[in-house]
């Protein structure tokens, strides 16, 4: 009869005496059956001296080397709510703008089709007047998913501004490992 077990990964320290395992360390992991199932234990070298009597297999290993995180892109509810608190805060304009069109081109938020609102008009949903044109305006963001809407002030930033901008969206954009 044939067995499936899940096998933990690595613990990253020895079971004997407790001490992180370090880059390049060698390690032995052994396998031991329990009543609701099988253990996975790792051992530091120093600390090894052969594999228990009822052990289902062992293998040795080497910690590997610590490499660089990877890094991985932020969950769209995160960014959403994100650009929810930028639209909020004062001085944050322009890097809420670009969130909301970053979140725009991946599918995640659509325009309001043919809106472009002058502050201080929530309701107006046609071109402004020439009049409302000296205003600032917002773009009416909808997400597709569950109604939501956002009014995200179009700001062009300075030149001075878009390096410091595309740094802050990468920190919103992905998380390290």
């Amino acid at each position: 009869m044939i067995q499936d077990f899940t096998i933990s990964k690595c613990t990253r320290k020895c079971n004997v005496d407790g001490h992180a395992l370090k880059p390049s360390e060698v390690y032995f992991s052994v396998i031991i059956p329990q009543a609701e199932g099988v253990a996975r234990v790792d051992v530091s070298a120093q600390n090894w001296k052969e594999p228990p009597d009822d052990a289902i297999g062992w293998w040795k290993s080497r910690m590997p080397q610590a490499g660089p995180k990877k890094l991985r892109p932020a969950p769209t509810g995160v960014l959403l709510d994100t650009l929810g608190e930028l639209v909020e805060m004062p001085g944050q304009e322009a890097l809420a703008y670009f969130l909301g069109l970053l979140l725009v081109r991946r599918g995640v938020l659509v325009e309001e089709s043919d809106t472009v609102l002058s502050v201080g008009a929530p309701d107006q949903t046609s071109e402004p007047s020439e009049e409302e044109q000296d205003t600032d305006l917002t773009l009416l963001l909808v997400c597709k998913a569950d109604g939501r809407q956002w009014s995200v002030p179009i700001c062009e930033p300075a030149a001075g501004e878009i390096l410091a901008i595309e740094e802050r969206l990468n920190d919103l954009l992905f998380t390290e490992e």
